[in-house]
């Protein structure tokens, strides 16, 4: 059997590219068949890889070095994503997407925020709305991102009534969708799917050593950064392609290798994104956070991290019992392996 599965794939965020990347070496280390269907949604073209003018010269002058730049770590995701031979052979949009019943036996949608209607601009394909209705359909860790409104809900559950099976990556969203009678699975992010030792063999370390790293820089972050480096004698580096501050050094890695490689050597990590809090966790770093959001707090909560909340240590002592930590990682990570072994692939 071959699956095709739809997520985010083709965006320069490296950590939408890294989840992609860990459920179909999954999916491939289990016996599967499978493609990352390489569907282009109209808007996800838009927000992430359409180039759009600034008003004023100067701004504009920027916005054109920040799209070069962004041009150019499209290009070197791109290069990754195929050297793994993940994409599908065939081209999808909104008009041909029901031709890949023919390409595949079953379907997956999953992971990241394919279910936020925001991102995707109320595309359903993400629901897999064009699947026959005699092909299976799956949903591994998919994400809403934020809570649907009574709206999109009527909208959305008649479309996951349809599915063999549903999971998703956060507690509130599997909550919600078991309240429609429409059993559901709280699963790990893809990424948790590899271990360290899996991701540390793509990884490739930088020149520079000794260094904090922050990650989806915010006001709050950054002088935590810099508190904690002047403390231990470290420097800051801010993966950024266009904010510059004193007392930080700006580095661009362009491609999944390079950005893996800055986590795997930092000191610490200060950052607000959500993967760059799930490589500090698989690196074993110590890490802070000021992103109080859903699928973070549902993250901490889990693992019992509340110590890497800025707001609740000011003073930058927490430390983290990784013994500890890589044990309910496990255990999560099994969970979630056997789910996609048995309730996916029907393996059991």
């Amino acid at each position: 059997m071959k699956y095709g599965i739809l997520t985010f794939h083709n965006i320069p965020n490296i950590g939408a590219l890294l989840q992609a990347y860990g459920l179909c070496t999954t999916i491939r280390k289990l016996g599967a068949e499978c493609d990352l269907i390489d569907y282009q949604c109209d808007n996800i073209i838009y927000r992430e890889l359409t180039f759009h003018p600034a008003v004023g010269f100067l701004r504009n002058v920027l916005a054109k070095y920040i799209w070069r730049k962004t041009e150019r770590k499209i290009k070197s995701c791109q290069y990754f994503m195929k050297q793994q031979n993940f994409y599908s052979k065939k081209l999808y949009t909104k008009k041909n997407i029901g031709e890949a019943n023919k390409d595949y036996d079953a379907f997956i949608s999953g992971s990241d925020m394919i279910w936020n209607l925001f991102v995707t601009g109320n595309d359903f394909t993400y629901f897999l709305d064009f699947v026959n209705e005699d092909k299976p359909k799956y949903s591994y860790a998919s994400s809403v991102g934020a809570e649907w409104d009574c709206n999109t809900l009527c909208n959305v559950q008649p479309l996951l009534y349809k599915y063999n099976s549903v999971s998703v990556r956060e507690y509130d969203t599997c909550r919600i969708i078991n309240d429609m009678g429409i059993p559901c699975k709280h699963v790990v992010d893809p990424t948790m799917l590899l271990t360290r030792d899996e991701w540390a063999k793509i990884a490739l370390p930088p020149k520079e050593k000794d260094y904090v790293l922050v990650y989806f820089p915010t006001k709050e972050n950054k002088q935590a950064a810099l508190d904690y480096a002047k403390r231990h004698g470290k420097k800051v580096l801010m993966i950024n392609m266009w904010l510059f501050s004193p007392g930080f050094k700006n580095v661009s890695p362009m491609d999944p290798p390079s950005w893996l490689g800055y986590f795997m050597k930092a000191s610490a990590v200060f950052t607000d994104s959500y993967h760059g809090i799930l490589f500090s966790l698989y690196f074993q770093k110590p890490f802070w956070t000021g992103n109080y959001g859903n699928r973070i707090l549902s993250l901490i909560n889990t693992l019992g991290l509340q110590g890497c909340l800025l707001k609740n240590d000011r003073d930058l002592i927490n430390e983290i019992d990784y013994r500890l930590v890589d044990e309910k990682l496990h255990k999560l990570r099994i969970d979630s392996y056997n789910f996609i072994k048995n309730q996916i692939l029907n393996k059991s």
